[in-house]
């Protein structure tokens, strides 16, 4: 069977160009999902194509029309801030091979799988991890045989109705240690910084605004494999412009001890690797840990998010501010505060201006005091959270509101979730700017908040402007 596996990029219009954006735009490394898939279906015997649109940077699927009219089947990945993108290779496919099967992945079709094949012209979903259901997917059409068999699969039968199977269990740590390397060696050289593998899958924190597949659950490689594993795609870094390994685990160091004997195993094997990962707070108060990282940490991920205990407690992140500090200082005595990114995220549903302030300057003060870099973001509405779930229940939010280009600027999807009010966001933005002042550049990253600028322009300027009044002035009234 020949078979094309697409990855859209995030994209969004900018001054009327549809051109990529976020991470996208930055093409930060090969999406490691589709690149497995291939070697996984190839290791069943099917021709694989992958149309890397992210390396391509658009969602133009025109110069591949021909591989498309030749394919007996199309899979689609999905992320939730990509669907747009993903909807309109949809549609291209269509136009190229009417009748081909579409199948749509990641965690936008798991999360929505009805909705989505109730609403585009694709044949199918595979919820969750696809690395065995999507393979026997293929196998079994192109066999003729029963798709009641697969699991993890959402179709849409030829009647219109829409039939799932069952669940499959997670894979074993065993399971994942018998997966196949993802294949590097077809990407294109000269694009991605640098290349994406995981050690881990999951983790065992449910943070009320993570939209993380696996959350409560967490499994890893045992150290060994995953060192043998990285010596292999060293073999890959040249095709990249910065030879950087990126793992993409959602949390590198659930285990320290494991995280440890990983970086032992780099320093015995001479590997020169430089990595980049995402830790927690409460790891970086291990001195072996931070000790073992130094000569292989590029770059590391914090998720501090709250600068005060409260939010910490609500947000689920099971840290304190005390510890985040801790954690900055022994990072600033081991010299290597400078490659930390300690992350926040500010317009929390409960948070009032005097709160959003408050994580503001603790995060100011830890960059001051330690070196560190901090990143602050507005809270986005991101489908998949506990946040995101509860105001689906009460239909404040919908899926198809991600159905279109135009919503990272949306002022209803972001005034729903922030609860400042415009003129309050405004000053928090001002007080944010006079900090990026006076830090070393790059060192305090944050941005206005899109819908702020588009549809409140004029509220630091002016917030007692009123047209009635004006209105009433002009035409005499009182």
């Amino acid at each position: 069977m020949r078979i094309i596996l697409i990855a859209p990029p995030l994209m969004d219009y900018h001054e009327g160009l549809l051109t990529p954006i976020a991470m996208d735009a930055v093409k930060s490394c090969p999406p490691y999902g589709i690149y497995l898939l291939a070697t996984i279906l190839r290791r069943h015997g099917h021709e694989v194509i992958i149309i890397d649109l992210i390396a391509q940077g658009s969602n133009e699927l025109s110069h591949h029309a021909g591989l498309i009219m030749s394919s007996h089947l199309v899979g689609i990945g999905t992320t939730s801030l990509a669907w747009p993108t993903a909807r309109t290779c949809i549609d291209q496919v269509r136009r190229f091979h009417p009748r081909v099967p579409i199948v749509l992945g990641g965690i936008h079709a798991t999360l929505f799988d009805t909705y989505l094949l109730a609403t585009t012209s694709a044949d199918y979903c595979i919820r969750g991890e696809g690395d065995v259901a999507f393979p026997r997917l293929c196998d079994t059409l192109e066999r003729g045989g029963d798709l009641s068999q697969v699991s993890n699969l959402t179709v849409k039968g030829g009647d219109g109705k829409i039939h799932r199977t069952r669940t499959a269990p997670l894979l074993s740590e065993a399971e994942m240690a018998s997966l196949p390397m993802p294949d590097y060696g077809c990407i294109h050289p000269g694009i991605y910084p640098s290349l994406g593998i995981e050690s881990s899958r999951g983790c065992p924190f449910d943070c009320i605004f993570c939209s993380t597949a696996h959350r409560k659950t967490w499994r890893g490689l045992p150290a060994e494999e995953f060192v043998r594993r990285v010596e292999i795609m060293m073999g890959f870094l040249h095709l990249t412009t910065q030879g950087i390994i990126q793992i993409i685990d959602d949390e590198f160091s659930v285990k320290k001890e494991r995280a440890i004997e990983i970086f032992r195993g780099f320093r015995e094997k001479g590997l020169q690797v430089q990595a980049i990962f995402s830790s927690r707070a409460n790891d970086m108060l291990d001195a072996t840990f931070v000790e073992s990282a130094l000569p292989f940490a590029h770059q590391f991920l914090v998720g501090a998010e709250c600068g005060y205990n409260e939010g910490l407690k609500k947000a689920g992140k099971g840290t304190t501010t005390e510890n985040i500090t801790r954690a900055a200082a022994l990072l600033n005595e081991y010299g290597i505060a400078g490659r930390a990114d300690f992350s926040f995220i500010i317009g929390l549903p409960w948070e009032t201006r005097d709160e959003v302030m408050q994580t503001i300057d603790f995060a100011a003060g830890l960059q001051e005091t330690y070196g560190i870099r901090i990143l602050i973001q507005w809270y986005c509405q991101i489908p998949g959270s506990r946040l995101w779930d509860e105001q689906r229940r009460t239909e404040v939010l919908h899926e198809a509101l991600y159905d279109d280009f135009g919503f990272f600027g949306s002022n209803y999807l972001f005034r729903s979730g922030v609860a400042l009010a415009p003129s309050e966001v405004h000053e928090v933005n001002r007080h944010l700017q006079a900090i990026q002042a006076q830090a070393p550049p790059d060192m305090v990253q944050s941005c206005t908040p899109e819908p702020i600028l588009k549809y409140y322009p004029d509220m630091a300027h002016n917030p007692e402007a009123s047209g009635l009044s004006n209105l009433r002035d002009t035409s005499g009234a009182t």
